[in-house]
């Protein structure tokens, strides 16, 4: 039997790879690869829609280079962390179209 190291990275460790390249298996029950994704954020993407479809998400996994395993409710922490950034930068953005070049403003 082949023992294989596992690495645990934290949330902030893993938000920083997310956008990085490399391949990563979203993972179902008994050893089933459900699908394969490019980056961290791709794969956290497909895991949630493979849950919305009724498909047991176990593990999203970066191997075979460090062995990355990121758990259920690691994957939710950091879709909420991905969502709070999108909604910052959404928020930025509209805020920024209220400015119209050359219109004053009062006050």
């Amino acid at each position: 039997m082949v023992k294989i190291q596992v690495n645990h990275r934290t949330d902030e460790e893993l938000e920083v790879i997310l956008h990085h390249g490399a391949n990563w298996n979203v993972n179902g029950q008994h050893g089933q690869v459900l699908g394969v994704a490019q980056s961290l954020r791709q794969a956290i993407d497909n895991a949630q829609d493979y849950a919305l479809t009724g498909s047991v998400v176990v593990a999203v996994c970066r191997l075979p280079r460090d062995n990355i395993i990121v758990l259920p409710p690691q994957i939710d922490r950091l879709c909420k962390i991905i969502a709070g950034r999108e909604t910052l930068t959404i928020m930025e953005t509209e805020g920024l179209g209220d400015a119209q070049p050359g219109r004053r403003t009062s006050g």
